[in-house]
């Protein structure tokens, strides 16, 4: 795992209606709500996903897909009860849409009000996969997220995996393992690749997909992954001598995000947050500060 990196610190949902959307996220899985705006362009809302990760809702996006085999990029939480789960987003509006089953773990899909495709997969504690077994020692511990944060519900412990399907699983985990510096986790083949985020993340390649028009802005884009790091400035050397397409380079208040194109066409970023400095709030997020404190900075 390439040193500066920490983990999946954002993924990111866009919608035409945010502020529905978050209603429904926060009904459907009890989500702990960081922070919710209402601006000019549209509303918005931040959860907290478990680990160090974020869950937005924001505003653009594309028509989304329902049938969770053509999704191109679907969150799946790690569940400590799927069918109690399944009960809270039945009654907010979702609907389930399939199931998978394999040796270790049962994964279900929902689609939510606006048709957007989510999944609850079945936490696998016997796995020697590193993300399992940070996530399974942490529940035994007695951790639910982050001290510093309110706790998910006993349902759900984090957002454990990001699935993009993808037309050569093979090749591109070796482009996020060369890129990003990502541990590949067990044996890729043309059907299925995992690899490491950090922390208990794990970004799933499963064959299925298609090569697509690499987009021209993040806003166009219904659903994608953020890598929280340590090291922009080298990453972002990295990729640009690799010739790695830039689509966005995004200075925030308190921080520095930029979203790339993978040789496929999917979209993805990094964000590295500014240190704290009490004079500058957005530097002294909650999430931000949780994140610090599990990295040892």
């Amino acid at each position: 795992m390439r040193e500066g990196v920490q983990g999946l610190g954002w993924f990111v949902r866009r919608t035409d209606d945010p502020a529905a959307l978050g209603r429904f996220y926060l009904d459907a899985l009890h989500l702990p709500a960081l922070r919710s705006w209402e601006r000019f362009e549209g509303a918005g809302t931040m959860f907290y996903a478990g680990d160090v990760a974020v869950f937005e809702i924001n505003k653009g996006g594309q028509a989304p897909v329902v049938d969770p085999m053509h999704s191109e990029c679907t969150p799946i939480f790690r569940a400590r009860s799927i069918s109690d789960a399944e009960d809270d987003i039945i009654a907010a509006g979702g609907h389930a849409v399939g199931a998978e089953k394999s040796e270790a773990a049962e994964t279900h899909f929902f689609t939510d009000i606006k048709g957007n495709v989510f999944g609850l997969r079945t936490a696998d504690d016997a796995s020697d996969f590193a993300p399992d077994v940070k996530a399974a020692l942490r529940w035994a511990a007695g951790e639910r997220g982050s001290e510093m944060l309110q706790s998910l519900p006993e349902t759900l412990q984090d957002l454990g995996t990001v699935r993009l399907r993808v037309e050569d699983p093979v090749a591109l985990c070796a482009f996020y393992a060369e890129m990003l510096g990502l541990d590949v986790l067990g044996e890729p083949t043309p059907y299925l690749a995992r690899l490491h985020m950090g922390g208990t993340g794990i970004l799933e390649l499963v064959s299925g997909g298609a090569r697509r028009p690499i987009p021209h802005d993040r806003i166009d884009v219904t659903d994608v992954w953020i890598l929280r790091v340590y090291d922009f400035i080298s990453m972002k050397a990295h990729l640009t001598v690799n010739r790695v397409h830039l689509v966005n380079n995004v200075e925030l208040p308190g921080g520095w995000l930029e979203y790339y194109a993978d040789p496929e066409g999917h979209l993805f970023g990094f964000q590295e947050r500014k240190a704290p400095d009490p004079n500058v709030p957005t530097t002294n997020l909650r999430e931000d500060l949780a994140a610090r404190k599990r990295f040892g900075r």
